[in-house]
């Protein structure tokens, strides 16, 4: 008998060889990472003391209430003993405000600054540096009283 004619069977679906590549599908995409340098606002900056405060009133009051060895860097630029009055406009309002930049002598000037300085470096941390912004006027005098308390040659003064 001849073969039947009709339709050809189906063809079978091929298995793929070794050298056929076969697309995985593509990972889901990653979140875009959160910046490391943005402090949360709920969150200190630092354990010791909080940064996000600006401390007001007399320096000496206020280095009180702090830890020991709780800062890192101290800049101080208080008043030089000059021997003058100083009047500033402040802020938008045009309000007014003055301080008498003198002392009885430097001597006096010493004395007022050494309890601060003392306070400053009881809270600097031991890898800290303390900056002290003064002009020639006691330039000298508060190099002698930062060295008795610092060291001569100490590394945490700049």
């Amino acid at each position: 008998m001849p073969p039947k004619q009709g339709k050809p069977a189906p063809a079978k679906p091929s298995k793929p060889e070794a050298s056929d590549s076969v697309a995985a599908p593509a990972p889901p995409p990653k979140p875009a990472p959160t910046p490391l340098s943005t402090p949360s606002p709920l969150r200190r900056p630092s354990s010791l003391l909080d940064t996000r405060l600006v401390y007001r009133g007399d320096n000496l009051e206020q280095l009180a209430k702090l830890s020991d060895a709780c800062t890192d860097p101290i800049f101080i630029d208080p008043p030089f003993n000059s021997n003058c009055n100083y009047e500033v406009f402040w802020s938008e309002s045009k309000e007014m405000r003055s301080f008498d930049d003198r002392h009885a002598s430097t001597q006096a000037y010493i004395d007022h600054m050494r309890p601060r300085c003392q306070q400053l470096a009881r809270v600097l941390k031991t890898t800290g540096s303390f900056y002290y912004d003064c002009d020639w006027h006691v330039f000298h005098y508060v190099k002698v009283m930062l060295d008795q308390m610092f060291g001569t040659g100490s590394p945490k003064l700049a």
